[in-house]
């Protein structure tokens, strides 16, 4: 029986800036945020849906929608967005870029309150002997700068072309996506009239979504010619079922993330959606049965506007919570984040984010000490001391403590006495 070699060329390449997964060799692209990606075990899945909440007072949704499109863009992927609040136009002009040096003003600024933290703790003489011990580390490091591309003549730009990709990108707030980035990016804007008066923007956008898959070749179940490239496409729907979006019944919400789930399942592609969820707060079980047709869904729970957080002490750290509801689970059991996650901790840890000058960032939650560090816990002893009165009281609660159940004898257990090895 002869063997023969396989070509290497004919294996099915992998859309650039795309991974494997370690934990069941799910094809994977990143969020933009390090520690979302975390979170959902490496990164997002492909053929997936994941739903995040809006919050009432803020818009981090959106920020989070920004991130994953300008993370498609830095990775050469095919993004489509849409919108029916805001123009989609303007959505792309705001958005993030790559930030240009490794080192980071916010995490210099951790380093200096970790640092003061250190030197108020080495007052303390309680738990001296984890001194040496590692920090605990509440959030995941953000990546290299990635390198900012420049234009420069065509023969460095066709060697620009074959090497690969990032996969997750540094992002900077401060900064904006530059116009020839913008005018090189493969980005498609998903718009349509209200011709008529009974329209469904769902069945619209469906349509055209199913279009943007045949004509740009995602579709996995249609077979391509051996060592034709493939890439991954992005959908970023911002603030579905908000008012200004027309249905013609109430189920075709429903309907919409039904067929979107099953187009995108055998596609190279995934979609964010962003929801306002607290408009149906009122209407039973509408957002649970949107819940069960999406792969991933992420709560955002803000401290602004809300009494509750407004005079506590976790404020100062944190600008809100985030709940995680639902994760992807394809090809396996579990999701991938229980044995990969280092924030999630297979769900049991609470997490919150913040929002810092440059990046944003989701952090295991902690309780801040109460009091301070260098705070004294206990009352002070008064100056001329406890009177004699508190003293017969004192001792004839200790006698009383000593004289409860049978007598012990031995070492330390005295009868009549009080045990000193007793607390």
């Amino acid at each position: 029986m002869s063997f023969k070699k396989r070509n290497v060329d004919q294996q099915p390449k992998l859309p650039s800036g795309s991974r494997l997964s370690a934990y069941n060799g799910q094809l994977l692209i990143s969020t933009g945020v390090p520690s979302l990606d975390d979170i959902l075990g490496g990164g997002q899945p492909v053929g997936t849906i994941m739903l995040i909440k809006e919050d009432r007072a803020t818009t981090y949704a959106q920020l989070l929608l920004k991130y994953f499109i300008a993370q498609g863009m830095a990775s050469g992927h095919h993004v489509a967005v849409t919108s029916r609040d805001e123009d989609p136009q303007e959505m792309l002009k705001t958005l993030m870029w790559l930030s240009t040096s490794d080192r980071d003003d916010d995490d210099e600024t951790d380093k200096n309150k970790n640092t003061r933290t250190d030197a108020e703790s080495d007052r303390l003489k309680i738990a001296w002997r984890y001194n040496h011990l590692k920090r605990f580390e509440t959030g995941v490091k953000s990546k290299p700068a990635s390198p900012v591309p420049v234009s420069t003549d065509q023969k460095q730009k066709d060697q620009a072309v074959d090497e690969p990709k990032p996969y997750c990108s540094q992002f900077d707030l401060t900064k904006r996506v530059p116009a020839t980035v913008l005018e090189e990016a493969k980005t498609e804007i998903l718009q349509w009239q209200d011709d008529t008066e009974e329209v469904d923007d769902y069945e619209t956008l469906l349509k055209q979504i199913r279009k943007v898959v045949l004509d740009g070749q995602f579709s996995s179940a249609i077979p391509v010619a051996p060592g034709t490239p493939r890439n991954a496409l992005r959908v970023a729907i911002h603030s579905l079922a908000s008012p200004s979006w027309q249905s013609k019944s109430p189920h075709d919400l429903y309907k919409f993330c039904h067929a979107l789930r099953g187009l995108l399942r055998f596609s190279f592609g995934t979609a964010v959606i962003t929801v306002p969820a607290y408009l149906y707060d009122e209407v039973p079980h509408v957002m649970r049965r949107i819940e069960h047709m999406v792969d991933a869904v992420i709560e955002i729970e803000s401290f602004a506007g809300d009494p509750v957080y407004s005079e506590a002490a976790y404020t100062q750290n944190y600008h809100g919570f985030f709940h995680v509801h639902k994760l992807p689970v394809l090809n396996s059991l579990l999701p991938p984040s229980t044995k990969l996650s280092v924030l999630s901790a297979g769900g049991s840890n609470d997490l919150a984010f913040k929002l810092r000058r440059k990046r944003f960032a989701i952090e295991t939650f902690h309780l801040p000490p109460e009091g301070g560090v260098v705070t004294r816990r206990t009352e002070a002893p008064s100056a001329t001391g406890p009177s004699k009165d508190k003293k017969e009281t004192s001792s004839a609660g200790l006698s009383s403590l000593a004289n409860r159940g049978p007598k012990k004898v031995g070492c330390g257990s005295t009868p009549g006495k009080v045990d000193p090895l007793e607390f």
